[in-house]
């Protein structure tokens, strides 16, 4: 965990939040930037933005820049330009390669027709995410909760106790965890569709999963209870992935 981190979570007199001590395994982040184009310029933008993707791949981009569009609520007018998974040690020497073979040409292509950016790093938690290279997330649901203050040691607890549960009694659906570094302290869950069908409710829901495998629905109100006790506030959205203003372009 990076030091800034760590000193606010002293600060803030929550060590729950943090990763454990004895996690050894360096941290893992996406680095994710938020577009709103300028009005009337979307298509420009869209042109722009594939350019751009074309050309860091011709440059030799270490890392895959992947495109997302929100389809559900009343803010549709951005994009979300994502890349995972580095290590905090490898972001310098990115961020150095970047600046001497992209940036010049992002600001001459894409920036011309953007209105706003916004931008934050995510720390993954990999050991309580299940997401494996054959996950095929063509759209992604997204739940952002924010963390109750004083409460993330709570959370942190609840989400490796529910996580266990799934992935040790094999929990045939995938999901990842992360904590975006800047802002409230919220934890984000997502978990991957393959198209609209698989958004339909389960025949057996996660609820109904952790009583039969705890064999109790008094333990499993507790495992909920405690999770749900952590949160102030929840918040869905569902994003598209956008394959062709990407770096990998393939359709299915």
């Amino acid at each position: 965990m990076n030091k800034f981190y760590s000193i606010i979570c002293v600060l803030l007199l929550i060590p729950g939040w943090c990763v454990a001590e004895e996690e050894k395994e360096a941290t893992i982040i996406a680095d994710s930037w938020v577009m709103v184009p300028k009005a009337g310029h979307e298509d420009q933008f869209e042109a722009a933005i594939k350019e751009h993707m074309a050309m860091r791949a011709e440059k030799g981009d270490s890392r895959q820049w992947h495109t997302y569009v929100p389809i559900t609520g009343d803010n549709l007018n951005h994009y979300v330009v994502r890349s995972c998974c580095a290590e905090w040690a490898e972001q310098d020497s990115y961020r150095e390669w970047s600046r001497q073979n992209t940036i010049e040409h992002f600001n001459d292509t894409v920036h011309p027709h953007v209105q706003s950016y916004s931008h934050n790093f995510s720390e993954i938690n990999r050991k309580s995410s299940n997401w494996g290279d054959d996950v095929k997330a063509n759209y992604v649901g997204v739940t952002h909760y924010k963390v109750k203050m004083g409460s993330g040691r709570q959370m942190n607890k609840s989400i490796k106790e529910m996580s266990a549960l799934a992935k040790d009694n094999n929990w045939p659906h995938h999901w990842s965890w992360s904590y975006p570094v800047a802002g409230s302290f919220t934890v984000n869950l997502a978990i991957p569709f393959e198209n609209y069908a698989a958004m339909a409710p389960l025949e057996e829901n996660f609820y109904d999963f952790i009583v039969k495998t705890l064999k109790s629905e008094k333990k499993a109100r507790k495992v909920f209870d405690d999770f749900t006790g952590a949160v102030e506030s929840a918040n869905y959205q569902i994003y598209r992935h956008r394959k062709d203003l990407s770096m990998s372009a393939e359709e299915d």
